[in-house]
């Protein structure tokens, strides 16, 4: 019994020491890896919001989203593109690999320095973001299948190690699973709720 007890003592001071030191690693080099995931981010969110709204211009695409949902509709119907070579040729050749570059980039960075969340950036960097909405966890979200299985081990690693919440697990949890029920999420921080004759899935977490 009492080499048990030493092993999960070894156990859980190894973990806690791992964690110490990239924590420090993080701190060490967060400006230049807010400017790289920032990037990331925004390529991503600025490609994929160019093949809705056929524009860059940023101020053009919150004026958009802000909308009403019928008037956003008619916005959009009215940009779409003429035909859907283009809009293919843009997933094919600028979406996707760099949605598989990213993905690989993330994921060192992920092992070195555990995963970068808002939550643990703000720790070590009082600047704003170039986009309030900045979220590096998006950029797991759009990883290509093939890294899935991976990223499950990966996630499920840092949620153990504090990194992401029981939340944050829970949705990439359900992305990596290929989206087919919410059961992931519910199992994990999501409860569904009625609101208005609607039944929405919601976070309990903070």
């Amino acid at each position: 019994m009492k080499y048990k007890v030493l092993i999960l003592i070894f156990f859980l001071c190894n973990i806690l020491y791992s964690q110490t030191e990239k924590d420090s690693l993080l701190k060490k080099d967060i400006i230049t890896l807010v400017e790289e995931i920032e990037f990331m981010y925004g390529y991503d969110q600025t490609l994929r919001e160019y093949t809705i709204f056929k524009t860059f211009d940023k101020s053009e695409t919150n004026r958009i989203e802000n909308l009403s949902d019928s008037l956003r509709l008619v916005e959009v119907k009215k940009r779409s593109f003429k035909s859907d070579s283009i809009k293919n040729l843009i997933w094919k050749k600028y979406i996707n690999p760099m949605d598989a570059e990213h993905t690989k980039r993330m994921i060192e960075i992920t092992k070195k320095y555990g995963f970068p969340s808002v939550k643990r950036i703000k720790k070590f960097y009082n600047k704003d973001f170039i986009d309030p909405e900045f979220n590096p966890l998006i950029i797991f979200i759009h990883s290509p299948k093939k890294y899935w299985k991976e990223l499950k081990i990966l996630m499920l690693k840092e949620y153990k190690n504090g990194n992401i919440n029981q939340c944050q697990y829970g949705y990439t949890l359900w992305q990596f699973t290929g989206r087919k029920n919410f059961q992931p999420m519910l199992d994990n921080g999501f409860e569904m709720v009625e609101e208005n004759g609607k039944t929405t899935i919601k976070s309990t977490c903070d």
